[in-house]
């Protein structure tokens, strides 16, 4: 999980190096790349909710072309969820507390954030691979279904993770 927030730190230029040696700056650039970092995260996870919407899309069109009228209603509604998961997870806050805010946000608090939304990219891997496998299926309804149900374990987890951040504002 530091892995990440070791390759950002990693990844500064000279000036921000420089500029970490500033007194109560320090902390405040910890934090950043923390978030920073756990936006890669998310955004990583995205990635893969979008490349398993290509694949389920695929299997829309083939559902499309035979004509399946009851799976192409399960399609779209697995299709809106995933689109909502993808833009709940790419829109997700991100720990972040103002300079005069009462509650203020530390770095052991940000990774467990970050170690949260780890596991979306393992959901998003399941989701990906599930959305692969459903072309083809001789229930393509039922196909469409149980993927919906998967992307529906992203939203599930995507929840909880409201209170790891209500954790991370204590």
């Amino acid at each position: 999980m530091t892995d990440i927030v070791e390759r950002v730190k990693g990844e500064r230029g000279l000036m921000e190096k420089v500029t970490s040696y500033v007194p109560g700056y320090h902390g405040y650039k910890e934090k950043e790349l923390r978030r920073e970092s756990d936006k890669i995260v998310r955004e990583y996870a995205v990635r893969k909710l979008k490349e398993a919407k290509t694949a389920v899309n695929e299997a829309v069109r083939e559902v499309s072309d035979s004509g399946n009228i009851s799976a192409f209603q399960y399609a779209n509604r697995a299709l809106a969820v995933l689109d909502r998961v993808t833009s709940k997870v790419e829109h997700a806050d991100y720990g972040y507390s103002g300079f005069f805010d009462a509650v203020k946000v530390r770095e052991d608090k940000l990774d467990k954030l970050i170690e949260f939304d780890y596991t979306l990219i393992d959901l998003a891997e399941s989701v990906k691979t599930a959305a692969s496998s459903v072309a083809g299926q001789p229930d393509m309804g039922k196909a469409f279904d149980e993927f919906r149900k998967k992307v529906l374990e992203i939203e599930s987890t995507l929840n909880n993770r409201e209170q790891v951040i209500f954790e991370v504002t204590k």
